[in-house]
């Protein structure tokens, strides 16, 4: 009897092991692997095995081999990690590998979108758009958001982003903008202002129709299209490349685009890697101009020691030639302008950017 308790308690805890929200996932993918290997009459379990079962495509082979490798240590503890033959096979096979990334949105496009829809037919893509920029939020993230979990501050609102796929709960910021002529928060509040009074459930987006809100709450495939329709309304090319992960990307690139440190950018997104946003942060072409400048004589002494530090800051501007004071000054205004912008959209809790401009010329 006490065996059977044991392992009852034993089964449970390795259970535990499996991630909550992918169970499904990686449960499918070892009852897959065990058809394979009934098919082929194999009993046992080893790294030849494993060899010859993969032959699967760049962009899926990691994902399958790390739910495999979790399934296997739980259901026949078997260390896969230890199989290095297989390992130096995974790399290999993943060489020249690049996967293809969402598109993003400019500032540009996002303040056009915004100005120039009309709200009869896009009200709900507006707050849409504005929630997904402003907290890096993704398709998912967005159809779990309850009217709870949106408070208005009168002056701004503030937006808590709960169950998120990391685990790491999060909040930010929507302010108050007249700039260009938006004011994001009487955009949402619009909107907020619509849901009818009978409606059952609290999903805080529901469907929008001739300038009504309905009872029916948005299904999450909708929130993967809807930067599609943004890019289709702008007439931009490759619009089926604005996937459901396009706000959260634009968002990234649009803060390490405006010079926040990588501290700043992982609180924001609630990333726990800095790999990732050193990813970003290496794309941006106003870090690329900076470096540029420094390179080809605009600015001295900052770059290496910003480059160790991870994070985007200004060089020193040479005092000796007018010409080139300008351009870099030109520059730096528009990494400033790109930051005073991205910050009348997102202002988050936890995120502090500070940029100063010398005029003197002085060492920034």
């Amino acid at each position: 009897m006490e065996n059977f308790e044991l392992e009852d308690a034993v089964k449970e805890v390795m259970d535990g092991i499996l991630p909550k929200k992918s169970r499904k996932i990686y449960e499918a993918q070892y009852d897959t692997f065990v058809k394979w290997c009934c098919q082929r009459k194999l009993e046992n379990v080893n790294e030849d095995v494993l060899l010859k079962s993969k032959t699967l495509s760049s962009s899926t082979l990691w994902a399958h081999y790390s739910m495999l490798k979790t399934m296997l240590n739980v259901k026949r503890n078997i260390d896969v990690s230890k199989f290095y033959k297989l390992s130096a096979f995974l790399k290999r096979k993943s060489e020249g590998y690049k996967p293809k990334n969402p598109k993003v949105l400019t500032l540009d496009q996002i303040d056009k979108f915004l100005l120039e829809v009309p709200d009869k037919d896009f009200l709900m893509i507006k707050v849409a758009l504005i929630f997904g920029v402003a907290g890096a939020c993704r398709g998912k993230e967005l159809h779990q958001l309850t009217i709870s979990d949106v408070t208005d501050m009168d002056h701004a609102l503030l937006v808590n982003v709960r169950n998120t796929k990391n685990n790491v709960d999060r909040n930010f910021i929507i302010n108050n903008s007249n700039k260009n002529g938006i004011d994001l928060i009487e955009v949402c509040r619009k909107y907020m202002a619509l849901r009818k009074p009978e409606t059952t459930h609290s999903k805080f987006f529901v469907r929008y129709e001739k300038s009504q809100c309905t009872v029916q709450a948005i299904g999450k495939n909708t929130f993967g299209k809807i930067p599609q329709k943004v890019a289709e309304y702008l007439n931009l090319p490759n619009s089926t490349l604005y996937t459901g992960h396009c706000f959260r990307r634009t968002s990234a690139s649009l803060l390490a685009d405006s010079g926040a440190s990588i501290d700043v950018w992982k609180r924001h997104g609630g990333w726990k890697s800095a790999s990732v946003a050193e990813g970003y942060i290496e794309n941006s072409i106003n870090t690329k101009k900076i470096v540029a400048d420094s390179i080809f004589g605009l600015g001295v002494g900052n770059s290496t020691e910003s480059a160790s530090a991870h994070q985007v800051s200004g060089s020193a501007v040479s005092a000796s030639s007018a010409s080139s004071t300008s351009s870099k000054n030109n520059i730096l205004q528009n990494t400033i302008d790109g930051a005073n912008r991205l910050l009348n959209i997102v202002n988050c809790s936890n995120v502090n950017i500070h940029v100063n401009i010398n005029t003197n010329n002085k060492d920034l």
